[in-house]
């Protein structure tokens, strides 16, 4: 068992405009290998120093899933016990009727393909490459794409895998210069003086129970009233809930 890192995070004052760091694990096609399949995930022991993970017991987080029109709004408490986490991700797997949460540690989803997207704070990872055994890729679509227009994996799609790190691992951070990881989802938010939606779409690749396509953006990481204060002025009224994630998808097939 490993032993718990408690190393201080502290909330990423990025642009992040990066849609994924490195190049290991491009791909056009995006196609779910399925979920019996499993990679090799190296530098999990630097994993647990760079991103403070922990081997206790899992994140006991509340998902609330709110069935819209067309797939889901679903919002996660990611705040992870503080600016210095103490509680591991949220981990979560995409399914029919919502997000589900998957009741695991930092330590046991190296081992596990029974998640899709783990989330703390303001990182999201995906179940590939360095983040965990599984084939879960994304994809950025087109700037200013608008998530209703999005009814097919559009064309000349790169998914990639997780790549936070090199094969050396040596670690690649999302050019905020804090530490944080350059995961495959780091553009959905910009910073001035806060943390500001970006309304990117992705389109993330699963295979659970068959290779399919969900297309996700993130809403808001404050209250949903404080995010838009935010995006609007670049200011966020106090208190301002952060922590408290809304992500938008829905299945395109």
């Amino acid at each position: 068992m490993r032993s718990t890192v408690a190393l201080p995070i502290i909330l990423s004052l990025s642009w992040c405009t990066v849609v994924a760091c490195g190049d290991d694990g491009g791909d056009k096609a995006g196609n779910a290998s399925g979920s019996d399949q499993r990679g090799e995930v190296i530098c999990t022991d630097e994993s647990f120093t760079k991103l403070t993970l922990f081997s206790d017991d899992p994140n006991p987080a509340e998902v609330i899933n709110d069935k819209q029109s067309e797939g889901f709004l679903t919002e996660i408490d990611v705040t992870g016990g503080g600016m210095s986490p103490t509680l591991p991700y949220v981990y979560l797997k995409f399914q029919e009727d919502g997000l589900e949460p998957v009741m695991i540690n930092d330590e046991d989803a190296f081992e596990s393909t029974d998640w899709d997207i783990a989330a703390r704070r303001f990182v999201l990872r995906l179940n590939s490459g360095v983040s965990g055994p599984g084939q879960i890729k994304a994809a950025r679509t087109a700037p200013k794409t608008e998530f209703d227009e999005v009814t097919a994996v559009p064309e000349a799609l790169e998914f990639r895998a997780e790549a936070y790190f090199t094969e050396s691992c040596d670690f690649i951070n999302d050019s905020s210069g804090i530490g944080s990881p350059g995961t495959a989802l780091a553009s959905f938010w910009s910073y001035e003086a806060c943390v500001a939606m970006t309304h990117n779409v992705y389109i993330i690749s699963v295979d659970r129970p068959k290779a399919r396509h969900v297309k996700l953006e993130v809403m808001s990481y404050y209250f949903p009233d404080r995010q838009k204060v935010c995006d609007e002025t670049g200011m966020v009224p106090s208190p301002s809930g952060a922590g408290h994630l809304q992500i938008r998808w829905a299945f395109v097939d």
